[in-house]
């Protein structure tokens, strides 16, 4: 009994992480996947009303539950249910399902993330929404802002939100970070494919570092069989993609090549295609 009690939590935390980072829900969602029964996922659905009475509602017109803002039940992880939200993790109450083996992985140090917060802006992403938004800046400080967020970035060492900002009438990057509140607004016009950086692609030549020592050890290291390793970005992300691997981006391979192992060979052209000259600058 007990077992079958821990399959339906973890049913009933799944449709609460639909419902806070989505905004929505149904049977259906259940259904696909845990693989019960359409009669299963509506008692699923009772309970988690019973246990969380003010979190979801049902909406006539949609034919599905939407979120109503109350507190939720289950603790979450933000990021478990950000990679969950990126396809690359899978999402579960225990999120030591995978951890089997000792293992050390690289903590953030960075400041700890509200849920209502960054569900606000998952919610907006996956609804098409505008949001008001207090956000820190190095430049401006902190200050309320009209944003239509889109998509989610990840560059390895945090997460980044890629957003319409209305007051500039372009699109930006934004650190998830630096958001202090949010608020759903209404409904944007704003979409992913009208953003040409997003949209437009590049291809990175990288090099062993033309200095390194022993540059057999760098193309194995990389699995660079031929001339050298090509990766095609969005040229939003290029910046992001050379700072996390410590890429030489100098004009002359200037960097110390025991720092940066890489050296980009074609930094004149990506320059040409349009990659901001601020990417370049690590």
């Amino acid at each position: 009994m007990s077992h079958y009690r821990d399959i339906q939590r973890e049913r009933l935390f799944y449709l609460e992480f639909l419902a806070l980072f989505l905004g929505r829900v149904s049977r259906k969602d259940l259904v696909s996947r845990f693989g019960i029964s359409e009669p299963a996922a509506t008692k699923d659905l009772s309970l988690y009303t019973e246990l969380a009475p003010n979190v979801l509602h049902y909406d006539l017109k949609k034919k599905c539950y939407v979120f109503s803002n109350g507190k939720p039940h289950f603790t979450h992880d933000i990021d478990q249910a950000l990679y969950s939200l990126a396809g690359e993790r899978a999402i579960a109450i225990d999120t030591e399902h995978a951890g089997r083996l000792p293992i050390w992985v690289n903590f953030s140090i960075k400041r700890k993330l509200p849920l209502s917060v960054v569900a606000t802006i998952t919610r907006c992403i996956y609804q098409h929404r505008k949001m008001s938004a207090e956000y820190g800046s190095l430049s401006k400080g902190r200050k309320t802002r009209t944003l239509s967020p889109v998509a989610l970035v990840n560059d390895g060492l945090r997460w980044h939100v890629r957003c319409y900002a209305h007051e500039h009438q372009e699109f930006r990057d934004y650190n998830l970070a630096r958001f202090s509140a949010t608020i759903e607004g209404d409904l944007s016009e704003i979409r992913l494919d009208q953003d040409p950086e997003w949209n437009n692609e590049v291809c990175l030549k990288l090099i062993p570092h033309p200095k390194a020592e022993h540059p057999e050890t760098i193309r194995m290291d990389y699995d660079i069989v031929e001339d050298a390793k090509y990766v095609t970005l969005r040229v939003c992300l290029v910046g992001y993609f050379l700072r996390h691997w410590h890429i030489d981006c100098s004009d002359a391979a200037s960097g110390n090549p025991r720092a940066h192992q890489l050296f980009l060979n074609n930094k004149r052209e990506l320059l040409d295609q349009g990659v901001p000259q601020w990417a370049f600058e690590l």
